[in-house]
Formats: C-alpha cells, sequence, structure tokens
C-alpha cells in the first residue's frame, strides 16, 4: 500500500496510507475503532520489536539470575555473620581459659611457692632423722637405723643443695 507523510510531518512519525486526507475525521475515528487490529498490524510493520524484545528478555533473565544470585548472597552472608559470631564466642571462651590456666600454673609453680615447698620438705626431713636418732634403743635394728638414717640424710642434703643451687642462682626465667 502506497503511503505518503502528512502535512506536519516530522520525518519521525509513521508514513500515513496514501489518501488519507480525503478521510473526514468521523470516518478515520470509525477507522480506528472498528480497525483497531489492522492498524496496530499496519503500525507494528514500522516499528521492528524483535530485537527490541530479545533484549527486554535477555535483561530481564540477566535481572532475575542478579536477583537470584544476590538472595544467595545474602543466605551466605547470613550464615557467615553467624559462624564469625561463633567464631567470636570460641575466641572469648580460649582466651578465659588460658588466662585461668596461666593463673593456676602462676600458683602451683611461682618461685616462692616451690622455694617454701622445698623448705618445708628439708624441715620434715630434719624432723624425722631427729625423731630416729631418739629412738635408737637396741643395737639389732642399728643397720637399719643407719639405712633409714643415711637415706633421710642423703635427701635432705639434695633438697638443701637444690636450694641453695636456687638462691645462688636467682630468679626463674618461666616466660
Amino acid at each position: 500500500m502506497p503511503t505518503e507523510t502528512g502535512p506536519e510531518s516530522s520525518g519521525n512519525d509513521l508514513p500515513l496510507p496514501q489518501n488519507i486526507h480525503l478521510l473526514s475525521s468521523q470516518e478515520i475515528l470509525d477507522l480506528v475503532t472498528s480497525h483497531k487490529s489492522q492498524l496496530e498490524l499496519y503500525v507494528a510493520q514500522f516499528d521492528r520489536q524483535d530485537e527490541s524484545k530479545t533484549e527486554v528478555l535477555g535483561l530481564k533473565t540477566r535481572l532475575e539470575e542478579l536477583e537470584q544470585e544476590f538472595r544467595s548472597l545474602d543466605d551466605r552472608r547470613n550464615h557467615l555473620q553467624g559462624k564469625l559470631e561463633e567464631n567470636r564466642i570460641l575466641e572469648s571462651q580460649y582466651v578465659k581459659m588460658w588466662q585461668d590456666l596461666h593463673q593456676r600454673i602462676d600458683q602451683k609453680y611461682s618461685e616462692d611457692l616451690m622455694k617454701a615447698k622445698l623448705e618445708i620438705q628439708m624441715r620434715e626431713l630434719e624432723d624425722a632423722s631427729v625423731k630416729m636418732e631418739n629412738q635408737l634403743g637396741s643395737s639389732d635394728k642399728l643397720d637399719s637405723f643407719l639405712q633409714q638414717y643415711i637415706d633421710l640424710r642423703t635427701e635432705y642434703h639434695v633438697k638443701r643443695e637444690q636450694l641453695g643451687t636456687w638462691n645462688a642462682q636467682g630468679e626463674l626465667k618461666i616466660r
């Protein structure tokens, strides 16, 4: 169908059918209302929508993919935040336990406490030696007495030597 542009055409408008200017306004209005689908087809032939539709569908698909990825990332972020919080709690528990253990070690194995224990052991050995000397009554027990006495005195002198060495060397370097 040959077409022509109307007198007010700007070049961007659709070309009008030939002899359209011969129709009255009422006839054009009737055409628009009664032959709407044909007019839509006529207009559609000038506007190639296939490329636009394909592009829009591609963009829509990509948008849906991005939306799904975003949801997935959001779920993963929430999961990782939960794990991070669990790790913070574990770290806090670890630090507290480490401090408690370190405090117990310091209390149980402090230099002053260990020296005091060594001195107590020396006094106990000295007291046991004196007690044995006082209990010596008969000569038939002399051999066992001497053996016990030598063992006690040997242990006493070992402890005394340890304490003397310790005092001579100064403070222990634990850390």
